[in-house]
């Protein structure tokens, strides 16, 4: 695992899921951590949960990144306590199931807010202190839907497509600056991830499960990706293959493959879901 130089990783979305996995293979990694989340109290019972070394200079921030000017502010929350942030793992991110004519436009906007403007901005403003400190790592979090145009899906997926390729461009324009760039691309992961999105069909959410990847195994894939300065890496032997043989497929052909396998395990498609 990297070693902390100068400052702390801050990482989003870190109440439950992934992000909790993150910061805690972090800090037993010898970390320092910024909790970021909209729940405090979960935030801080995270918080509370860490053992690490640096666990006693560990803080939480609560806030909804999905909001207008909420990467500069929570920035500036940073510079305010003197936190200096070395490490960036962009975590936080929300998915919307059902057919793209009926969700709602506020959620929709408040998904692409979170998963790809405030993305960025923290990229950028974060990114922006590394360079300047002469060193730094960002680990953003995709999906392997970013891979595909997905029904149903379409919005979200078309975020992570955008994680991917932002990522990649990124890492090009920092290379030689000391700042590295990771993406990481889980598939399915058992985590609330689908309920929260609106996903109602029996069918699908066992099928997600049983072929879903563990919260922790995603993080240390990703965390792996990092510390050897890889571009992207998939998480799992078996969204790897599936990736590969996925990439085979016209990319026309792969919606209507995707719609047809959907509509069988969900005969009406759930409604409009919510932020994850």
């Amino acid at each position: 695992m990297l070693e902390p130089r100068y400052g702390m990783a801050l990482v989003t979305g870190a109440s439950g899921g992934i992000g909790a996995e993150f910061a805690r293979l972090l800090d037993r990694a010898g970390w320092g951590l910024i909790l970021v989340g909209r729940n405090a109290s979960r935030l801080e019972a995270a918080r509370g949960s860490l053992t690490g070394r640096l666990a006693g200079k560990s803080t939480a921030i609560a806030a909804d990144l999905s909001a207008p000017g909420a990467a500069e502010a929570l920035r500036g929350e940073c510079l305010r306590r003197g936190l200096a942030v070395e490490l960036l793992v962009n975590n936080a991110g929300a998915g919307l199931f059902g057919p793209s004519e009926q969700q709602d436009p506020s959620k929709v906007e408040s998904m692409l807010g979170l998963n790809v403007l405030a993305l960025t901005s923290l990229c950028s403003l974060f990114g922006r202190d590394m360079r300047a400190a002469g060193g730094g790592r960002i680990l953003n979090v995709g999906s392997m839907a970013g891979d595909y145009a997905l029904p149903y899906f379409a919005a979200y997926a078309a975020s992570k497509s955008y994680v991917l390729s932002y990522s990649l461009a990124l890492r090009a324009e920092l290379r030689g600056s000391g700042v590295g760039v990771t993406c990481v691309l889980p598939g399915y992961v058992r985590t609330n991830f689908d309920e929260a999105a609106g996903i109602k069909s029996e069918a699908y959410l066992s099928f997600s499960s049983s072929a879903g990847m563990s919260a922790e195994r995603v993080a240390a894939a990703g965390l792996r990706a990092l510390e050897s300065d890889r571009p992207l890496a998939v998480a799992g032997a078996a969204n790897k293959a599936a990736a590969f043989f996925g990439r085979l497929v016209p990319r026309s052909a792969m919606p209507v493959l995707a719609k047809k396998l959907l509509d069988r395990m969900a005969a009406a498609p759930a409604a409009p879901g919510s932020r994850a």
